[in-house]
């Protein structure tokens, strides 16, 4: 595997072509039609503040720009929130802006506590390849924060509930172990010498008060799960390229079976 690094801006990232850990997680959960598509949600309030976030708290990322309006219903407020999605920011009311600031700061402050000091680089990209039965497949990942030399790498996820047993709900539904199957494979592509040593932290900080953070480190079976994901879905995005093949979910006629859960109510009643 060949890799660089890329020190470049979140908007030039996402403008370059290449695989991710975000396709690999829709092409396993619906389709390849859906991964080559790109299907992206629109941006919500909490997915707007919580960019504004790990800007503040890392001093990287997409830029924003605070407006001053108490919410979006006037047609003044939808015109400068349109402007600033155009210009490449994220538009923030000024209430929301107070509490992304308080979020930040409760963020720096527990990450201190823990010893966790963002002193290595944010927001850094990794391009690499991957090898397929298909030919080497051009992947792309960027990293919320690199220690490059210690081979640690911290994730910043602003959440509802960091409490351990939603963050791991939220860790299967959100592809998460595949996010870190990729990046742990990006970094040992660029510094081979890091095979076997990388460390991957996940920061789970709450976006409500008391704030509370949940730092996590997932388990061997976590990181398994995430490699043999990753590696399948790889596989699967060099055929569909080789072939010009983009199925989704077949031409013909699927079964339906009641869920696990669902019969096992029904041997209850």
């Amino acid at each position: 595997m060949t890799a660089q690094l890329l020190r470049i801006p979140s908007d030039d990232y996402h403008a370059r072509d290449g695989f991710s850990s975000s396709l690999a997680k829709l092409l396993i959960e619906r389709s390849p039609a859906h991964a080559k598509a790109e299907y992206r949600k629109p941006a919500t309030k909490e997915m707007d503040r919580g960019s504004v976030v790990h800007r503040l708290v890392l001093g990287a990322g997409k830029d924003f720009e605070v407006l001053h309006f108490d919410s979006f219903r006037t047609n003044a407020a939808k015109d400068a929130r349109d402007k600033a999605r155009a210009a490449g920011k994220v538009p923030i009311l000024e209430e929301a802006f107070a509490e992304a600031n308080v979020i930040a700061e409760s963020v720096r402050v527990q990450l201190l506590e823990r010893g966790i000091t963002l002193d290595g680089e944010s927001e850094i990209a990794i391009e690499w390849h991957e090898d397929s039965a298909h030919g080497p497949v051009l992947c792309r990942c960027m990293l919320d924060h690199l220690w490059l030399g210690d081979g640690r790498i911290l994730d910043l996820k602003i959440t509802g509930n960091a409490a351990p047993n939603a963050v791991e709900r939220n860790a299967e539904s959100m592809g998460y172990a595949i996010q870190e199957a990729a990046y742990r494979r990006a970094l040992v592509a660029l510094e081979p010498g890091l095979a076997g040593r990388v460390d991957f932290l996940f920061a789970f900080a709450e976006a409500e008060q008391p704030y509370a953070m949940n730092i996590a480190r997932g388990d061997g079976m976590f990181r398994e799960i995430g490699e043999r994901r990753w590696l399948r879905a790889v596989e699967t995005w060099a055929r569909c390229m080789a072939e010009d093949n983009w199925p989704a979910y077949g031409a013909g006629v699927n079964p339906l079976s009641p869920p696990p859960w669902a019969l096992a109510k029904e041997e209850y009643v």
